[in-house]
């Protein structure tokens, strides 16, 4: 990935200092490239736009932690992990977060944040002379992937820190801004990035961000921002239902344009969402690409496989630093499919045994059986200390080889089967057509052989939003969805809701309402930055 070559320092050789007047003060290294001289053709700002974009590459964006904290953080994961950060940041006991030794804290902001001062550059200057430069369309397409770039950024973190400054440019610092001012924030950058990106590119550029990319992560934070102004109960000075109204009716406009595109469909294969086969797909709007191996000597892989998935002592599987909740096992097994058969999602999201499901038992993971493994581990009675772990995205859906820092697997921000939820989702919150939102429902359900829903058993809101979660959950399961889910409906906000959490993932028996659906800002920002404070109750 190729670095940002920007500076605005002044360097001079040891001679210039015999010189016989002050003249050399003056002078710019010529082999050093400068604000002044770097930003003048597309290959230096596509060193620009790259440097951004690696910047998702990093551990404390997609590469680990986000995944870390969205999984962890929502009521589909926990950890047991003899590292007791792992544990903190799942069961919202929080004891460590004064120390810059705490990645699961300082590395999110520092990516996000990075990501924002390179991202910044290319805009600025972009906006500054780039038009002078180039033609309208390589302009737009330029500055429209910086635009997503930004929003992606102010997005994440208002999901996971909920607060900080609203940095937008790349030479003065921005005001500090509240969780809803970061969604505002990122829903202006990505209706500008709509307005200037591509709806394709070439085979040779694909995995850049895209039009409907940018409709798909608009519809996302109006949504979220439709949710903090209706299901927020104690909140009650922010609640406002026509303003809610509005983020919906956004939403479904956004949804709508995605479909009038007409570039986009379900795969015919459930799976080629999670491999490194068929990536940057027809069902993928926006997604995070990473290679086995290094590049420039640094690692550019998917960490998740490592942290997140089977312990095997070995050294084969993964640390398990994340486990999957036992409850989800019971959601995937509330219908069978069409065919009589458990819906396949199920074994392709989870490490399990079951007698009565004869695949568990004959998978190959890792070069051994289910049985073989818990033969040499030592387990007894076909039991593994857990009776699932994650599976998605794992080497056994790829290679089946050791799980390592670097898996190929590209992360799937968002994809068209949870665009038709999110759409069945917003016809449901305005009372619209609860039958079309049905149809919607049962497009995703077809993809995995599941027989349809009849339109006449979902004639109310709660009906059919619990069935909603139930799709969701089934669908999308381990791909950081879940929080934003919880958040966006209210779960996370009445303790009647959080009290259901706990039943199923006793972290939430030390979830404070009003308080946890944010993180901790990290201390030493908190005294770099003139106004920022740390999150209630923290």
């Amino acid at each position: 990935m190729a670095s940002l070559l920007v500076g605005c320092g002044i360097a001079a050789t040891g001679s210039l200092l015999t010189a016989c007047s002050d003249d050399w003060l003056g002078l710019t290294n010529p082999f050093q490239e400068t604000a002044d001289t770097f930003w003048k053709t597309t290959e230096q700002y596509d060193q620009g736009l790259s440097a951004a974009y690696s910047t998702w590459r990093r551990p404390g964006y997609f590469s680990r932690w986000f995944q870390v904290l969205m999984i962890l953080r929502g009521d589909e994961g926990w950890s047991e992990s003899p590292n007791a950060e792992f544990q903190a940041d799942a069961n919202f006991v929080i004891s460590a977060y004064n120390y810059e030794s705490n990645e699961g804290l300082n590395l999110p902001w520092q990516a996000m944040y990075n990501s924002l001062y390179y991202v910044n550059q290319v805009i600025d200057n972009m906006n500054a002379t780039g038009y002078e430069l180039f033609t309208e369309e390589e302009a737009n397409q330029i500055l429209g992937q910086g635009y997503f770039i930004r929003g992606v950024a102010f997005w994440a973190i208002a999901g996971i820190y909920g607060k900080g400054p609203v940095q937008t440019s790349s030479t003065e610092n921005g005001p500090i801004g509240t969780q809803e001012d970061l969604y505002k924030q990122a829903l202006e950058d990505f209706t500008r990035a709509s307005e200037l990106l591509p709806t394709s590119w070439p085979a040779q550029e694909k995995g850049r961000v895209t039009k409907g990319g940018a409709l798909g992560m608009m519809a996302r934070m109006n949504m979220q921002l439709a949710g903090m102004k209706c299901h927020r109960p104690w909140d009650t000075a922010n609640q406002d239902a026509a303003e809610a109204k509005a983020y919906w009716q956004a939403a479904k406009k956004n949804i709508e344009d995605i479909e009038a595109l007409g570039i986009y469909r379900l795969m015919d294969n459930w799976m080629d969402n999670f491999t490194e086969a068929n990536e940057n797909n027809a069902e993928s709007l926006f997604e995070v690409n990473f290679k086995d191996g290094l590049i420039n000597g640094k690692e550019v892989g998917n960490q998740r496989p490592k942290f997140l998935g089977i312990y095997i002592s070995s050294g084969e599987g993964a640390w398990n630093d994340g486990s999957s909740r036992d409850w989800l096992l019971d959601e995937f097994s509330k219908e069978r499919d069409k065919d009589g058969n458990i819906d396949m999602r199920k074994f392709h999201t989870l490490f399990y045994y079951d007698p009565a499901e004869p695949q568990t038992a004959t998978a190959n993971y890792y070069g051994k059986t289910w049985p073989e493994w818990c033969s040499s581990e030592g387990f007894v009675g076909m039991d593994f200390p857990h009776k699932c772990y994650w599976k998605k995205y794992t080497s056994v859906e790829t290679d089946n080889a050791n799980e390592d820092y670097s898996s190929g697997a590209n992360l799937r921000v968002l994809r068209l089967a949870d665009i038709y939820l999110m759409y069945a989702e917003v016809l449901n919150e305005l009372g619209e057509d609860r039958a079309k939102a049905v149809e919607y429902i049962n497009k995703v359900r077809r993809r995995v052989n599941m027989a349809d829903l009849n339109a006449s058993a979902f004639q109310t809101y709660d009906a059919l939003l619990n069935q909603i979660k139930h799709e969701r959950l089934v669908e999308l399961c381990g791909e950081c969805t879940r929080w934003f889910d919880l958040d966006r409906w209210g779960d996370l906000h009445d303790q009647a809701k959080v009290n259901e959490l706990a039943d199923r993932d006793p972290d939430f028996l030390n979830y404070t309402v009003g308080q946890n659906h944010l993180w901790i800002i990290p201390n030493h920002e908190i005294n770099l930055w003139p106004g920022l404070t740390q999150n209630a109750g923290y």
